[in-house]
């Protein structure tokens, strides 16, 4: 009887070390996760800053391809109304 209640008892412990490294660890993660908080916003506002950096270097370039696609389209939307006018 002693012997079970040894082994029980033991079994108890070890569950309960076991509890508390595992609660160890999870706040451990946890704090790890809050002090990676500014790291992650720095990088998130890095990515930011190069996106709009690329944007204002390829705005003129998409500025220039829009107006030299664009003009030619004008032309042709003024002749296809030209061309409805003369036949209505």
């Amino acid at each position: 009887m002693f012997e079970v209640l040894g082994i029980l008892g033991v079994l108890l412990v070890v569950g309960i070390v076991i509890g508390v490294v595992g609660l160890v660890i999870g706040l451990l993660k946890l704090v790890i996760k809050i002090a990676l908080i500014p790291l992650w916003l720095g990088l998130k506002l890095l990515g930011l800053l190069i996106g709009v950096v690329v944007l204002l270097a390829l705005s003129p370039v998409l500025l220039v391809v829009g107006i030299v696609i664009l003009i030619p389209l004008l032309f042709l939307g003024g002749l296809i109304w030209a061309g409805v006018a003369l036949v209505t």
